[in-house]
């Protein structure tokens, strides 16, 4: 979800009707003769379905976000670096020194030790601290260049080896907490939101403000109608976030003031877009003759950077046909000597704009699998248009340790090299399955299929039409080299994980 950040700081009231009179604070050299917000109503008691009891006065604790390990461990790497440098003789003594006590506090400028952001991925972080390296190598370089001395150099080396060396533990150290959200909106968008927050960021939504009473319960989940008293929700919470989602019909001025009321109890306000699987990199917000908008590019389908793709793409699958050869023909000796029939399953599969193609499988069933397909209709565990059994009695022995490999993928190398597939893509689909397909689906068409996708990485067989159908066309809509690269890496860990081959 594409959002609109906004920072706070600290302190405001319960959703207590004593607490209410509580003024809230201004930030902290702010004055002004007025409150910013009119004095807010009393809070609607919590949502029926999920009653909650009356709060005290203190707000609820929340876990400490401590900074002080992180800025003691890339301390203690720059004396240790800097120590190994002067020992060598790269950089004088004193130079070691102040890029030992300089190090951090340039971290700290370039916000390594802040706290986290909505949307912030796992590499955010180490990427953070080897740009900011990265920068300050080549300002040394450039000094150096100028004074003509090698002390500078070395210095800039000094410098490449902090980042890497601060880069680790903020890869592979202890995990900083998520945020804590309140969500603000309809019921069912807050339904939906809760839903779709992915668990592996680690955040936890811990109230909710409705624009009326919900009439389905929402578990153990803190609610309150109305979103005047949301500040003081968010203060009662420790919440480090409030969203406002799309559907919560707030006025321009009314989000002002809300961000106004924001600034005085810690809490960062995000406002939803509205925007379905949109990455941030395709969006920015302009301002033109006073109107503020969101602006979405469209997605690269073709042009120079396409053609880049392909030709790598086409590049790389020939030389791993060809490295694959010998894997291939032993596979095929023995598909042929478990089972008659040929080694290859070629199928109809549809590729880009609707064109079919001949798609290349090493055979994992047996050779009138397709025949036999009509009779297992009742045993599909596939939802919506997919075909899909676990445990398919059409599979063989062998099949299925190809399938768990990915093994049997392995021809499909050869439909890259012709320019039937990509590395990279939507899931192949067939023709039976095409002609099925509503308006969002047949949106997967407008580019090559692909050997492996976020589909792949995501799940593959353990996931549901509608979310194999959302992951393609977020890969459509999104697409990018870089996003290309992250899905073959995954794909490493989704063929040896096994999770969904079947």
């Amino acid at each position: 979800m594409t959002q609109v950040v906004a920072r706070g700081m600290a302190e405001v009231i319960a959703p207590d009707s004593t607490l209410l009179r509580t003024p809230v604070p201004h930030p902290r050299g702010a004055r002004h003769s007025a409150p910013l917000l009119p004095p807010a109503p009393p809070l609607v008691p919590p949502v029926e379905a999920a009653p909650v009891a009356a709060v005290p006065f203190t707000p609820l604790p929340s876990p400490a976000r401590p900074t002080w390990p992180f800025v003691a461990i890339d301390l203690a790497l720059a004396l240790a670096l800097s120590g190994t440098a002067v020992i060598m003789e790269l950089v004088p003594l004193a130079l070691a020194c102040v890029a030992a006590a300089g190090w951090p506090l340039l971290l700290l400028v370039a916000g390594r030790y802040a706290p986290p952001s909505l949307g912030q991925g796992r590499l955010a972080r180490p990427g953070l601290v080897l740009r900011t390296g990265g920068r300050a190598a080549i300002v040394a370089l450039a000094v150096s260049t100028g004074m003509m001395t090698t002390h500078l150099i070395g210095l800039a080396a000094l410098l490449g080896a902090l980042a890497v060396a601060s880069a680790v533990p903020a890869l592979v150290g202890v995990r900083r907490r998520g945020l804590r959200l309140v969500l603000a909106g309809r019921p069912r968008d807050v339904r939906d939101a809760l839903a779709a927050l992915s668990p592996d960021m680690g955040h936890e939504v811990v109230a909710a403000c409705l624009t009326r009473t919900s009439k389905e319960p929402m578990g153990e989940l803190p609610t309150y109608v109305g979103f005047e008293g949301s500040p003081a929700v968010a203060h009662h919470h420790r919440a480090d976030a409030l969203v406002v989602l799309p559907g919560a019909r707030l006025e321009p001025a009314e989000v002002r003031r809300l961000h106004w009321s924001l600034e005085g109890v810690g809490t960062e306000l995000y406002l939803g877009t509205g925007l379905l699987d949109v990455e941030p990199q395709r969006t920015r917000v302009v301002s033109s003759a006073g109107l503020d908008v969101l602006h979405v590019t469209h997605p690269v389908l073709d042009g120079p950077r396409r053609l880049l793709k392909d030709v790598i793409e086409r590049s790389v699958a020939l030389v791993a046909f060809v490295l694959a050869l010998p894997l291939l023909a032993v596979l095929c000796v023995a598909i042929r000597r478990e089972t008659p029939g040929p080694a290859l399953f070629r199928q109809q599969r549809i590729g880009r704009d609707g064109v079919p193609f001949t798609m290349l499988k090493l055979r994992s069933m047996g050779v009138e699998a397709e025949d036999e397909k009509s009779g297992l209709v009742a045993h599909n565990e596939g939802d919506g248009i997919l075909f899909k059994i676990k445990l398919d009695p059409r599979i063989t022995r062998l099949g299925a340790k190809l399938r768990r490999y990915s093994l049997d993928e392995l021809p499909q190398l050869w439909n890259v090299v012709r320019g039937d597939m990509s590395l990279v893509g939507p899931r192949p689909a067939l023709p039976s399955e095409v002609a099925r397909y509503d308006v969002d689906p047949r949106r997967r068409l407008v580019v090559k299929p692909g050997v492996t996708g976020l589909w792949q990485v995501s799940g593959r067989s353990d996931l549901t039409w509608a979310q194999s159908v959302r992951l393609d066309l977020r890969y459509v809509d999104n697409w990018s080299l870089r996003l290309d690269l992250a899905i073959l890496a995954r794909t490493v860990r989704a063929v040896l994980g096994h999770r969904g081959a079947y």
